[in-house]
C-alpha cells in the first residue's frame, strides 16, 4: 500500500489490508485532514481506485465484445469438427442431442478449448485495465496526494500542533475541504473537494470532488451519501464565507460502469452533465467504450442578514 510518506507526526491506522481493531472502542467519528490522518489521505484513493479497477474488469469481461469473439471462437471450433447426423429426429431437442452423441469428444474438446481462450482472454484484459489504473495510482504516490488535496502530504505530516496552528489561513482551509471519517480508529471514507477557479465566477460557486469513497465493505452502508451531504454542507459554508452569489454546483467524475456510484449520485440529486471516452487508454476508450462521466448538482440558498 502506499504509505511511504516522510513523517514524524504518529499515524491513525493507515493500513487498509487489515481487518479492523476490534478490540478498539465503538467509535466513529470524522475529520479535516490532519498531520495524523496523512499516510491515510494517501492510501483511501489508492484503495478507490483498486475498487474502480475491479468494477472495470468485470465489465470488460462481460462485454459484448469478449463474448461475441469468445461465441465466435466456439462456433468456428464446432462448425470445422462436429459430424452431422444423417437421419435427423423429430424434435430440435432430440436433434441436438443426437450431435452432442455423435460428436462427445469434439464438444469436450471445444469446451476446454474455449476456457483456455476465455482465461488467456480475460488475464489480457485485466493487465489492460490494470495499466490505466496503476499509472494513476503511481502519480497519487508520486505526488504525495497534491493533485487531490492541494497540498503534499509529507509537507502535512510531519506537521506538529503548534506549526499547523501557525499555517496561514488558506492552508487550514484547505485541509477543512478533506473529511474523513474514522471508526475503531481506522480511517474507512474520505471525500475532498475543492473551489473549481475556472468555472467559478462571482454569482455562482463551484467546487469539484477529487476523490470520494469508502473502504469495500462500507459501500452499501450509506457512508458516501453522507459524504456527498457534508460535501453540501461544507459549500454552503464557503459560499457563505466568500463573496459568491447564491447559486452553488457541485460536480464529480465518475467511470460509465461504476453504476453503484451513478445510483448514489442520482438519489442526491446529482445529474450527468457530460462525458467523454477515456483518452488515456484506447482499448479501453475506443474498443471498450469506457467513459469518463462528468455529474453536477446545483442548489440555492438565502443569506441570513
Amino acid at each position: 500500500m502506499a504509505n511511504s510518506l516522510r513523517r514524524s507526526v504518529p499515524q491513525i491506522n493507515p493500513s487498509l489490508d487489515t481487518p479492523l481493531n476490534v478490540d478498539a472502542p465503538p467509535s466513529i467519528y470524522a475529520s479535516s485532514l490532519t498531520p495524523e490522518l496523512a499516510t491515510a489521505a494517501l492510501n483511501l484513493p489508492v484503495e478507490f481506485l483498486k475498487q474502480k479497477q475491479g468494477l472495470a474488469n468485470k465489465r470488460l469481461i462481460s462485454h459484448p465484445v469478449v463474448m461475441a469473439t469468445i461465441g465466435i471462437f466456439l462456433s468456428t471450433y464446432l462448425a470445422t469438427q462436429l459430424t452431422i447426423p444423417k437421419n435427423t429426429s423429430s424434435s430440435f431437442a432430440g436433434y441436438l442431442y443426437q450431435i452432442f452423441l455423435m460428436n462427445k469428444k469434439e464438444v469436450i474438446t471445444a469446451l476446454l478449448f474455449t476456457l483456455i481462450a476465455a482465461s488467456f482472454l480475460f488475464t489480457l484484459l485485466s493487465r489492460v485495465s490494470d495499466l490505466y489504473f496503476r499509472t494513476q495510482i503511481d502519480h497519487i504516490v508520486k505526488t504525495k496526494g497534491e493533485e487531490i488535496y492541494g497540498v503534499n502530504l509529507n509537507d502535512v505530516g510531519v506537521l506538529t500542533t503548534e506549526e499547523l496552528k501557525n499555517k496561514p489561513k488558506s492552508f487550514k482551509d484547505t485541509l477543512e475541504n478533506t473529511h474523513i471519517i474514522v471508526y475503531r480508529e481506522t480511517p474507512i471514507a474520505l471525500i475532498s473537494m475543492a473551489k473549481n477557479n475556472i468555472l467559478s465566477t462571482a454569482d455562482s460557486l463551484i467546487m469539484s470532488i477529487s476523490a470520494v469513497g469508502s473502504r469495500r465493505v462500507y459501500i452499501k452502508s450509506g457512508i458516501i451519501e453522507d459524504l456527498f451531504d457534508w460535501a453540501m454542507v461544507r459549500t454552503r459554508a464557503i459560499s457563505s464565507s466568500g463573496n459568491y452569489g447564491k447559486s452553488m454546483k457541485i460536480l464529480t467524475e465518475v467511470y460509465s460502469f461504476d453504476s453503484e456510484m451513478k445510483k448514489i449520485l442520482r438519489s442526491k440529486g446529482f445529474v450527468k452533465v457530460q462525458s467523454a471516452r477515456v483518452n488515456e487508454n484506447r482499448i479501453l476508450g475506443g474498443l471498450f467504450g469506457i467513459r469518463k462521466e462528468l455529474w453536477g448538482v446545483q442548489f440555492h440558498y438565502e443569506k441570513r442578514d
